[in-house]
């Protein structure tokens, strides 16, 4: 029988970073009826784009299909299951012990010594209609500020796939513009509240919002 093209839930990780908790989260997270992938990918060469944009080292993939589809009939609790396996993952990448690096662009130059959001983890869900959300996190969080953002970011794609989402959960959502296919949004530590992130909100003209 052929894999679905998309699966409910995906890992997909450079080949340089090969890594135990890989095994670990597919382990934990699967079901019966749960189509999961856990894949490597090339290293990559220099990039060319935008920073936040790039994908990162490792990201985590959440389908429609999961919320639409499997948690109807698995019920919530793999939901908790989920965050469970999120946080071991992402452990590995937050606080003390985590990789450090650099985004080294097609110029020869980096961006940024120290990127502000990490380039090693993130977490990008499908919204429909060809779009998709993904959840920039902070390269100076601790391992239970990550847990916070991601455990907000998995309510708020909850409510969006059963229709109770309150726009002003994420600040920013009401007015929020995609870049390309993909809407960025960020944990404000502070506030204890998601945020949309617009990386090129500078160069938009008044009015404009393509």
């Amino acid at each position: 029988m052929s894999r679905p093209s998309v699966p409910d839930i995906g890992l997909v990780y450079f080949e340089s970073l090969e890594d135990q908790s890989f095994s670990d989260f597919r382990r934990y997270i699967e079901a019966d009826g749960l189509a999961v992938r856990v894949e490597s990918r090339p290293d990559p060469g220099p990039y060319a784009g935008i920073e936040w944009l790039i994908p990162t080292a490792v990201m985590v993939y959440l389908g429609r299909s999961y919320f639409d589809a499997f948690l109807k009939e698995a019920g919530k609790d793999h939901y908790h299951i989920l965050k469970k396996a999120l946080h071991s993952l992402s452990s590995r990448f937050f606080g003390d012990g985590a990789p450090k690096g650099r985004i080294v662009f097609s110029k020869g130059k980096a961006e940024s010594e120290n990127p502000r959001y990490s380039i090693f983890y993130s977490v990008v869900a499908q919204l429909g209609d060809g779009f998709q959300v993904k959840l920039l996190l902070q390269s100076d969080f601790d391992d239970e500020l990550c847990n916070e953002a991601q455990n907000l970011f998995l309510d708020f794609l909850s409510s969006v796939y059963d229709g109770t989402l309150d726009m002003s959960s994420v600040r920013g959502l009401p007015d929020a513009v995609p870049v390309g296919n993909t809407l960025l949004i960020a944990y404000n530590s502070k506030d204890k509240i998601l945020e949309v992130i617009d990386p090129i909100a500078q160069h938009r003209q008044p009015g404009n919002k393509s």
